[in-house]
């Protein structure tokens, strides 16, 4: 297996990866740090830990499907059809699943986060006051 192939079969592992901590988090009710959060940012943080997380569930799983997809068709590609276009489309769905992936976050922090962090200062203010 060539390089290429090497990192079409490590995008089909990080898209499933990805579907799997989203069900997980769905199923057990706890945010994945290492997908859902950032590592600045505590699973205390979220001021509607349900919400958020049915925020990100599907939008976690349309961007791991996309990642599967596009490394089974590179992996596909490299090994038996070799058509330049087709290595395009990978990148392309490559590319639309991060954006998916890092509009949902930056949304879902917006809306289930940042207030509560705004909260937070404005009483750690109050109470230097």
């Amino acid at each position: 297996m060539g390089m290429n192939g090497l990192i079409d079969v490590l995008f089909v592992g990080s898209g499933i990866y990805l579907i799997y901590t989203a069900c997980m988090a769905k199923r057990n009710g706890t945010v994945a740090a290492n997908v859902m959060l950032d590592k600045n940012t505590d699973e205390k943080n979220i001021k509607d830990k349900t919400g958020y997380i049915e925020y990100m569930y599907k939008r976690i799983i349309l961007a791991g499907a996309l990642i599967i997809v596009a490394g089974i068709v590179n992996l596909v590609n490299d090994y038996y059809l070799s058509y330049i276009a087709l290595n395009w489309v990978g990148i392309i769905m490559i590319l639309v699943a991060i954006i998916i992936y890092a509009l949902a976050y930056r949304n879902g922090r917006k809306q289930y986060m940042e207030l509560q962090n705004q909260d937070r200062e404005e009483r750690e203010r109050a109470a230097k006051k």
